[in-house]
């Protein structure tokens, strides 16, 4: 769970809706310092990671275009994955996912910043890591959408303009695009 207890709001009690792979979803009961009750459903999320994959020149992103069944759609975005591993380390999550979606390893590997998704409904948060001095490896591809995603060398210079016309959809990756290229111009 993301952030802190608040005097002014208690969670007074909360019950298992469902119990999934990457999320949990319960209802709450919170009461407020008025002692007004109230309810919200939340979901409960292991969290995850996306990486922002650099190449030599540093002119140029790694990102992936991966079916994504919610949507219905390819969305073109930075590999990414949940803290599904027991113990592991965040930036261990990082290389991983770097790993088996691009096929690549970093010998640097540095986080940006760590975002919360959709504050209204979940307490998901995503770490985005930068990634440089890349090597190339074998991809190590696991389920349906990552068997059929594919790397894609993307001009970072083109980015603002794809994230404006609608190519570059997802929040994580417009945040850690934008912060790569405010990175590299400070």
């Amino acid at each position: 769970m993301v952030g802190r207890s608040d005097p002014e709001f208690s969670l007074v009690n909360e019950r298992l809706l469902h119990a999934g792979y990457a999320f949990d979803l319960y209802t709450t009961t919170w009461v407020d310092s008025s002692g007004e009750t109230f309810q919200r459903d939340i979901v409960r999320h292991r969290g995850a990671v996306a990486v922002v994959p650099l190449t030599e020149d540093e002119e140029h992103v790694l990102l992936v275009r991966q079916f994504r069944t919610p949507l219905d759609d390819w969305l073109l975005e930075l590999p990414a994955g949940l803290r599904d591993k027991d113990g592991e380390a965040e930036i261990d999550t990082a290389r991983r996912e770097l790993e088996e979606e691009v096929g690549c390893v970093a010998e640097t590997v540095e986080h940006l910043v760590t975002l919360v998704t959709a504050v209204g409904f979940t307490d998901e948060a995503i770490s985005i890591f930068l990634a440089r001095d890349l090597t190339w490896t074998k991809r190590q591809a696991d389920g349906a959408e990552e068997k059929s995603m594919t790397v894609e060398k993307v001009p970072l210079a083109e980015v603002g303009a794809m994230i404006r016309n609608g190519e570059i959809t997802d929040a994580k990756t417009v945040a850690g695009l934008l912060l790569v290229q405010q990175k590299l111009i400070s």
